[in-house]
């Protein structure tokens, strides 16, 4: 398993692919050229302030997201979190998180571009080695 950034759709596949497979090259030179068996891509959760958030979206519904890419860790810890919070071991007071209110995102067709190119950009004439 191997990850990069940006959507494998349009020009964007081939750039992706190509940068996929010369960075696999550069940490394990002695495989050669390989083939992705499979490839697929998501949105990340990125918020305005680079910040995660919580919410309580309704009564017995909660929400950790916004995670910015680092969704690993950061999920990890809120889920052990809200595990704590369900089993009534700690009050929504006490995460390590505020209750936010949900703010829809400014210009977000116009961001989401911006970064799709510039990661088809980057993955498709940068770190060439």
């Amino acid at each position: 398993m191997f990850g990069s950034i940006g959507a494998l759709r349009s020009p964007g596949h081939a750039a992706h692919r190509g940068w996929g497979r010369r960075a696999l090259a550069k940490l394990f030179p002695a495989l050669g050229r390989l083939d992705f068996e499979h490839e697929w891509y998501g949105w990340i959760g990125t918020t305005a302030d680079a910040l995660p958030r919580f919410h309580q979206l309704a009564r017995n519904v909660l929400s950790f997201s916004g995670y910015n890419g680092r969704g690993i860790g950061t999920g990890t810890v809120f889920g052990r979190e809200l595990a704590r919070l369900v089993q009534g071991e700690v009050g929504v007071d006490d995460l390590v998180l505020p209750d936010r209110t949900i703010v829809p995102a400014r210009w977000r067709a116009g961001r989401e571009a911006f970064y799709e190119v510039g990661a088809q950009v980057a993955h498709a004439v940068g770190a060439r080695w």
